[in-house]
């Protein structure tokens, strides 16, 4: 269901959108998350190759005036049975499953959660080496992150059961990188929940707009002024027209 659905809005309202987007000389810069399949994939690699606008920047970096774009969509396990995208880290406990089979393999394999525990333990990368293999800021450029993860600790990983879920691998990797910037996303309540929709690891500023739930009409974007160093968080109501993309219609 969710793959015919996912190519649908790909090379459909997505597609127009990046159109218009290229029209106005606009540039996307951007990553698939963790809800994005790994098999609708090569529809949007195609797809965006159409645009010279268009970057994608997963696990791989794009420069950009004086910006190096560097970006991962990988996470840490969840509690959700489809497990494209995931990584594991070193002290991290295999979250409880909601469901009692879980799909491996770009979701095309059915493991129980027995045997998903094994599995992970000698298949699934960890967020440590992940990070690590990640190209870094060209010299002189400012770094700018974009992970769909949110690093642990800092009050933009708390979900509403009160647990803190983000990747402490990522808040050392940002502590350690001098980047100008890391922003976030994932887990989408956790601005309501902490309160802070932007925090700091040591010089890096670090940002998670949130993000309102299914057929919400609240979109939540960061407006950041790279030259003067502001930012500030936006609230839109999205037209109840638009709520689907076209996908269910």
């Amino acid at each position: 269901m969710r793959a015919p659905l996912q190519k649908r809005f790909i090379n459909g309202y997505f597609k127009e959108y990046l159109g218009r987007l290229n029209s106005e000389n606009i540039r996307f810069i951007g990553i698939l998350g963790n809800d994005d399949l790994e098999i609708i994939e090569p529809d949007y690699l195609n797809m965006i190759s159409n645009y010279k606008n268009v970057y994608d920047v997963n696990e791989r970096k794009v420069d950009i005036e004086d910006i190096s774009f560097i970006g991962l969509s990988k996470v840490l396990d969840t509690p959700f049975f489809r497990k494209d995208r995931i990584v594991i880290e070193q002290g991290q406990q295999m979250p409880e499953q909601l469901k009692e089979i879980v799909y491996t393999n770009k979701c095309r394999d059915a493991l129980t959660v027995d045997e998903w525990k094994e599995y992970r333990k000698q298949n699934v990368p960890t967020m440590e080496e992940t990070l690590e293999n990640l190209q870094k800021p060209t010299q002189g450029y400012k770094g700018i992150y974009i992970f769909h993860d949110p690093p642990y600790g800092i009050g933009l990983d708390n979900c509403k059961n009160g647990e803190k879920v983000g990747s402490k691998a990522m808040t050392e990797f940002i502590r350690n990188s001098g980047a100008y910037m890391s922003l976030h996303g994932h887990i989408h309540e956790s601005p309501d929940i902490s309160g802070n929709w932007c925090a700091q690891i040591g010089k890096t500023i670090c940002i998670q707009p949130g993000q309102s739930e299914y057929k919400n009409p609240e979109l939540h974007y960061v407006i950041v002024d790279t030259d003067k160093g502001e930012y500030e968080l936006k609230i839109d109501i999205i037209d109840s027209k638009d709520l689907l993309h076209g996908v269910f219609k």
